[in-house]
């Protein structure tokens, strides 16, 4: 039996083209929801059939509230009293997240065979992405079997001794291909409107800064209309009161389908998050990366994303100038998830 573990919106997001595969297939699995993000699970839960456990409910859940040391301790817990009433052959987690890697350390601790989507990937900096570089890295030693979505992310399992790694692409390109084609999405080739989300905990200390940074931008660029959906964080939330430009829109967060419907509507995109960039990619929209470095370097070699640290006005140029052809996205072609149940099925 194989169980499906996920705690977060974007895990949900990652992993149900997993979970449609595995149906398709007829293979007998189980799902898990942590309750990481009870938040956000209202979202995209109808994107998989309800969970066959959760700790949301029975454990408390993991709120906002918690610590990074008490959300895991948590979820190790109510891990173990689960690996102890039910059998597995195998977990699978997705990504980098306190769930991911509770549940492959609980797994690993059990006996339990540990699958890790979107294995491989690395800044090699412990503190950015913070604390995801390193639970990414720790589930790369306890894995069985690290699914890898680039060549890249490949060479950096190998190079850190990881066996059993298979090249399947990302399934967040499975996700968004699926959406576009049950929601009737496209791309806009002319907008002047600009999707930004800041929220990167490594970048909580210059969100002013960050936020002065964008005023700056719509002051010079009056013609562009710049949309914030803003991170309910508090750290993010105390500073929205710094825009004074009459073209930036702060707007409350939003769900993942309007999300997409922004990306594919943008002009460009100004963010942090590792995983809008994948994303806007499925559109083939620019992306200036409000970071000092990104596992995700792919975006860069294919010309859609520039690393722009804190320096957002000097890069808006670059920004703007259209790619003369559509470029395709670097992290897949829609078929991983086939490719990853094809594989899990050879485990038990």
């Amino acid at each position: 039996m194989i169980l499906i573990a996920y705690g977060t919106r974007p895990e949900i997001i990652k992993l149900f083209p997993v979970v449609r595969a595995l149906q398709r297939h007829g293979t007998p699995f189980q799902t898990l929801f942590t309750g990481q993000q009870t938040d956000l699970y209202a979202d995209v839960k109808n994107l998989l059939p309800p969970p066959d456990h959760t700790f949301a409910q029975h454990f408390a859940g993991v709120s906002k509230h918690n610590t990074l040391t008490s959300s895991f301790i948590k979820i190790c817990s109510a891990a173990e009293e689960l690996f102890a009433a039910q059998s597995y052959d195998t977990v699978v987690v997705q990504g980098d997240t306190t769930t991911a890697w509770a549940l492959a350390l609980a797994g690993f601790y059990n006996k339990v065979h540990v699958a890790h989507v979107e294995a491989g990937l690395r800044t090699f900096d412990l503190d950015n992405p913070f604390p995801e570089e390193a639970n990414r890295a720790l589930i790369g030693q306890i894995a069985t079997v690290s699914f890898a979505p680039t060549p890249g992310a490949k060479v950096n399992l190998e190079k850190a001794g990881a066996k059993n790694i298979h090249l399947v692409g990302n399934t967040v390109v499975d996700a968004v291909n699926i959406i576009k084609k049950e929601h009737g999405l496209s791309s806009s080739p002319i907008s002047n409107t600009v999707l930004v989300t800041l929220h990167r905990r490594e970048n909580h200390e210059i969100m002013d800064e960050l936020f002065d940074e964008l005023n700056r931008v719509a002051s010079a660029y009056p013609d562009l209309q710049l949309i914030l959906p803003i991170h309910p964080n508090p750290n993010v939330q105390k500073h929205r009161g710094r825009f004074t430009a009459p073209n930036i829109r702060v707007i409350e967060p939003v769900g993942y389908l309007e999300m997409l419907e922004m990306i594919a509507s943008a002009s460009f995109i100004i963010t942090d998050s590792g995983g809008l960039q994948e994303e806007a990619s499925c559109f083939g929209k620019k992306v200036l990366i409000v970071r000092e470095t990104t596992e995700r370097p792919e975006i860069l070699d294919v010309g859609l994303g520039r690393l722009v640290g804190r320096e957002i006005l000097a890069n808006i140029e670059w920004a703007m100038k259209q790619t003369e052809t559509l470029v395709a996205s670097p992290f897949g072609d829609g078929n991983s998830a086939e490719r990853i149940v094809k594989i899990l099925a050879g485990l038990g």
